[in-house]
């Protein structure tokens, strides 16, 4: 099973990207952690069937440990949904709340159940509360607060019972037991740094072969791949904006390269300031940018072609030079069905009659003109 949280425009952000793979290794491991601790709930029932029948608070452990994995199945098909009703964040909060309580069934097991039991059961006991820790650091190690929520409540409560005990040989287990979560838990740390920086690296990765190295935005071949994946499935037209910055020669002969290298990436952080969250942009190269929306009329793009001009006509320079202006093209259709490079030809000649008229000019071509 394959889940897909984040797509690749969003790996601007690096901590958006960190979260989502965290996301993904728990949830990824998330069914078969519940479909075991329901297991082990139901396995422990039966073995101790007669005691919880005419006990009330054993009763309600095994009713009540029962419902939470019940829950979290429901909480695991959310991260499922194409259209999820919980944000990431969202999600591996609550999912934290989640192991919590789980970890909280295992921890009430020595107070409710040790007392007076077989042998076995102690063993059974025994077994599960130091196995469900060491298993989470293979399965929730990824995210310290989910690892530790979860196996602090099954130890602690544990350690607690057994060092209380007035039998000797049961405070011997309370400090084995610490000594054994202190092991595990270094060694979850050791196994949550390797992976955390193989995410890092991955990152950087996929920031590398899919983004402008100077100014951040999409490179040609994503804003394309991108396109076609979103063109896909939007309901709305399609418009490209295509923009190349006026008087950008001068600037490098007058103020130099650096300068010039500075203004392309002070627009870059314009258009990305100006966009909306699903539109895409990329720098084709030089100082030639590229917009693309999915929205129902012309009106929007209008709108943000006009902002865009004021705000790089108000870049400020150096006296000696005038300052920068844009000349925009925009290819527009009612639908999405076009591809990329006929969108991009249109946006291509609209950009033409703009330089043609003059500078810091807006022309809009239709796609279905051709």
């Amino acid at each position: 099973m394959n889940i897909e949280l984040i797509s690749k425009q969003d790996l601007t952000s690096k901590p958006d990207w960190v979260e989502s793979r965290v996301v993904h290794f728990l949830s990824r491991n998330a069914l078969q952690s519940i479909l075991s601790s329901i297991f082990v709930v139901v396995l422990f029932s039966w073995f101790n069937r007669q005691e919880i029948n005419v006990s009330m608070p054993m009763m309600l452990w095994s009713a009540g440990a029962i419902v939470l994995g019940c829950m979290r199945l429901l909480h695991y098909r959310l991260i499922l949904e194409p259209s999820r009703r919980l944000s990431l964040r969202q999600w591996l909060i609550s999912y934290r709340v989640m192991t919590l309580l789980s970890g909280s069934v295992y921890g009430l097991m020595p107070p409710l159940f040790f007392s007076g039991a077989s042998e076995l059961v102690q063993a059974l006991i025994i077994f599960v509360i130091i196995g469900m820790p060491a298993a989470a650091a293979g399965t929730h190690v990824v995210d310290t607060w989910t690892y530790r929520l979860f196996s602090l409540s099954i130890v602690l409560p544990s350690i607690a019972f057994f060092m209380l005990a007035s039998d000797g040989d049961h405070s011997v287990l309370g400090v084995l037991m610490i000594l054994f979560w202190w092991v595990v838990d270094r060694s979850a740390s050791r196994t949550r740094a390797s992976l955390l920086e193989n995410i890092e690296l991955t990152f950087e990765m996929s920031y590398r072969a899919t983004h402008d190295s100077m100014v951040g935005l999409l490179n040609r071949e994503e804003i394309e791949t991108q396109f076609e994946l979103r063109a896909a499935s939007s309901p709305y037209g399609v418009a490209m904006l295509f923009l190349d910055l006026d008087n950008f020669k001068p600037l490098n002969d007058t103020l130099g390269h650096q300068a010039g290298d500075d203004a392309l990436v002070r627009v870059a952080d314009i258009i990305r300031q100006s966009i909306r969250s699903e539109d895409l942009a990329a720098r084709l190269g030089g100082d030639e940018f590229i917009i693309v929306m999915f929205l129902p009329s012309e009106a929007g793009v209008i709108r943000l072609s006009k902002s865009l001009q004021q705000q790089v006509r108000c870049l400020s320079f150096d006296d000696d030079y005038d300052g920068l202006s844009v000349s925009i093209g925009i290819g527009f259709h009612d639908t999405t069905d076009v591809g990329f490079s006929k969108l991009m030809r249109t946006a291509d000649l609209a950009l033409y009659d703009s330089k043609h008229a003059g500078k810091n000019q807006i022309t809009l071509r239709h796609y279905s003109e051709y």
